[in-house]
């Protein structure tokens, strides 16, 4: 799994720590919301928001030869910012950006609408079906007619209401996207856990469809990629490093599972002021320290690299210590993105030094399989208290459990019925408040 920074437009007259992020994490994804939650937003004033995007990869994405997503800006439409009546202009522009020129920038996710907080008048199904039926019909005129667009091209699924799951699944077949994509999304989870209450990762039925779906068309010479969106909780990535061994074991070498998530929560997190632990892995462990204003000179030029940078962290981390006011909110975003990727780097060693993947082959009782995590994970619990609480044990063990449920469906069923069933019975235990009128 891999990291993708959640990067936007530096402040003029700030520090710039850009570079420095993506000189170690590669990847970014940047909106372009700020060209469309104008009242009368238009193509001019999406074009500011593209030359934003185009001047980003040039001064910090290629000269790392790292990779940029473009965000569809839909959340916007989710919060109420765009009215019903502009929706099909806010269509417009998405594929006037869907058809940009080479080299803009490397992935792009699909426009997905699939509900308003701010006009409920939007949320029937009705509605919601006619703004996606339009938004992905034409995108597709485009990809059909566009190879450029259709290699960079990533369909967003939306299925934590049964009506919006139906929704995307009949657009998904009525457009016969499977025959024409090359890549798969899932979204709709910010802020989820916070509405329902769950603590289990939601999304992997739709992991396991996006990779049935992969195996139908057929398209071995290219990876298997699939990207989380607005994902970032421990147990979630924990999950990300079991699914991306047991999806590997399932192509049997053919192609390679290829996963990404993003979150705002690694830089947004450190605006808060609150005391966050620094995390780096040793090889076989995991170092910690109580708070990122105690990281190690060494990890303050890893991280930052330029020695005018690492000073002025250095006086920053000072000010926090006396009590005082960052002069960049920002300062220790790129401490704390580089130990959220170093705890990455530990559940990928955890998983594949336990076994944690294979035992599901190799084991066919849920209560065999059970025992052997509860058993590793009383053992991190112990070596990693910081990190591996009571709460991230428990989400990890109901996540053993869905996921047994889909890895038994995949070895021994892999109907189509049978994945819907599974799915369907996980939208329930989501218990979103609400559906699609």
């Amino acid at each position: 799994m891999k990291y993708v920074h959640v990067a936007s437009k530096p402040k003029a007259g700030l520090i710039d720590y850009d570079h420095a992020i993506m000189a170690e994490n590669k990847l970014a994804l940047y909106s372009i919301i700020d060209g469309m939650r104008q009242y009368n937003f238009n193509t001019h004033t999406l074009n500011a928001a593209l030359e934003s995007i185009k001047d980003y990869t040039a001064h910090y994405v290629r000269p790392v030869n790292g990779r940029i997503y473009v965000d569809s800006g839909g959340y916007s439409i989710i919060q109420g910012a765009v009215h019903p009546t502009a929706v099909p202009r806010f269509v417009q522009c998405y594929n006037t950006m869907l058809r940009l020129t080479p080299g803009a920038f490397d992935k792009v996710f699909s426009l997905d609408i699939p509900w308003s907080q701010g006009f409920p008048e939007m949320n029937t199904r009705q509605k919601i079906m006619q703004f996606n039926d339009y938004a992905l019909s034409t995108a597709r005129d485009i990809l059909l007619n566009d190879p450029v667009a259709l290699e960079r091209f990533s369909f967003v699924w939306h299925f934590k209401m049964p009506a919006q799951y139906d929704i995307w699944k009949a657009l998904y077949e009525k457009y016969e996207f499977n025959r024409i994509i090359r890549h798969r999304a899932i979204g709709g989870m910010v802020a989820l856990r916070g509405i329902t209450g769950i603590r289990f990762s939601p999304f992997i039925g739709m992991a396991y469809r996006c990779l049935l779906d992969y195996l139908d068309a057929g398209r071995f010479d290219q990876d298997f990629t699939l990207h989380f969106l607005g994902m970032y909780l421990p147990y979630d990535r924990f999950e990300m490093a079991i699914l991306d061994r047991l999806f590997d074991r399932y192509l049997e070498g053919e192609a390679q599972a290829v996963t990404t998530y993003d979150s705002i929560n690694p830089l947004q997190s450190t605006r808060e002021g609150k005391d966050i632990p620094l995390f780096e892995f040793t090889g076989t462990g995991l170092s910690v320290h109580d708070n990122l204003v105690d990281a190690p000179v060494a990890t303050l030029e890893q991280v930052y690299g330029d020695p005018d940078l690492v000073g002025f962290v250095q006086k920053e981390i000072a000010r926090r210590r006396d009590g005082r006011r960052l002069k960049n909110a920002d300062s220790f975003g790129a401490l704390n993105i580089h130990s959220h990727r170093e705890v990455n780097r530990f559940f990928e060693y955890v998983v594949a030094a336990h076994g944690l993947a294979e035992v599901f082959f190799r084991e066919w009782s849920l209560t065999k399989i059970n025992g052997l995590f509860t058993s590793v994970l009383a053992a991190l619990g112990k070596a990693n208290p910081v990190l591996f609480k009571d709460n991230l044990r428990a989400s990890i063990m109901r996540n053993v459990a869905i996921t047994y449920e889909f890895h038994r469906w995949f070895v021994d069923d892999r109907s189509r019925a049978g994945l819907e069933r599974l799915i369907q019975d996980n939208i329930r235990k989501i218990g979103f408040p609400g559906d699609l009128a």
